[in-house]
């Protein structure tokens, strides 16, 4: 009898995830990890990891769905190799990302529009600049009000120069149209849906930012990753807008969409563009009020 040894390279995928406004760890209740069309099921903790385990190496691509009620759905493409266990994480997540406004040399500090409240961001975290700047955080930097941080060195910084402070390697979930969000939060809530009579909700449109208060959105990349900001209008004001998860949405089943600010954020106005495959591509303004919610419909027309 012949024996013949057959061997079965397995994979693992792990990751961890939490609320993009709070920076809480998300525990099972409030969102679930899956694989699309794939039946493996995920091990999630309450520390907001969640992990796939005895995966087949081949084929090796994976996509990685995480979604909860209260948050929009995300989708992540992992390319699981050999049989180590893979960390899904991508640079520009859970750190904070601001805009220079002014620089202390004496004090090795730079400034940035007043964050009303921030989590925990420890001594010696990674600072990445425009123009291949790196250093690290010289104090921890945390609590409210907080307007600048004070940087192990500041060569090569400048004002009006975008700055990411790297927290940490979490997943995070941006929060939807049914977050419960404090009541101080400026929110702009858009239902899209089709100009004939019913006016049906339109889910899956793709709703993007492309100025703000005016102005026109602007991308800037920072060690790899592309950025947005606007200069509102009229001093102007540096606003920071964030990563391309924070520049565009997708409406749900309902047709609703959400974007979502502190309520010192001077935005005024949203200029959205609205495209979905079947309709023609609306450009639309809404308002938006500082410390309140404020709806706005949109409806497209079949092309």
């Amino acid at each position: 009898m012949t024996a013949v040894e057959t061997r079965v390279r397995q994979v693992a995928i792990v990751g961890r995830v939490a609320d993009e406004l709070t920076r809480a760890d998300l525990n099972p209740r409030r969102y679930a990890a899956s694989l699309l069309n794939h039946r493996r099921q995920a091990v999630q903790k309450d520390d907001g990891y969640f992990v796939f385990a005895d995966l087949p190496g081949s084929p090796p691509d994976y996509q990685v769905v995480l979604a909860g009620r209260q948050f929009q759905t995300r989708r992540l493409d992992v390319t699981a190799t050999g049989t180590s266990m893979g960390e899904v994480d991508t640079d520009g997540e859970d750190e904070l990302q601001v805009i220079i406004t002014a620089i202390d040399a004496g004090m090795s500090r730079v400034s940035f529009a007043t964050v009303l409240f921030l989590p925990h961001i420890a001594e010696n975290a990674e600072v990445f600049g425009e123009g291949g700047v790196v250093t690290t955080l010289d104090e921890t930097l945390e609590g409210v009000e907080v307007d600048g941080a004070v940087l192990a060195s500041l060569t090569g910084l400048a004002v009006d120069q975008v700055l990411r402070i790297v927290r940490g390697k979490r997943l995070l979930l941006r929060p939807g149209p049914y977050y419960p969000f404090p009541l101080s939060t400026t929110v702009a809530a858009i239902r899209v849906v089709d100009s004939l009579p019913g006016s049906e909700p339109i889910s899956d449109a793709a709703v993007e930012i492309t100025a703000a208060n005016g102005a026109a959105v602007t991308p800037v990349v920072v060690d790899g990753v592309t950025l947005f900001r606007a200069d509102l209008p009229p001093t102007p004001t540096p606003f920071m807008i964030g990563t391309l998860e924070a520049l565009g949405t997708f409406t749900n089943a309902r047709g609703d969409a959400v974007f979502y600010y502190a309520a010192n954020t001077p935005v005024t106005s949203l200029t959205l563009s609205v495209t979905k495959t079947g309709y023609v591509t609306q450009t639309t303004t809404v308002a938006v009020t500082a410390g309140a919610r404020t709806s706005s419909v949109v409806q497209l027309v079949r092309s």
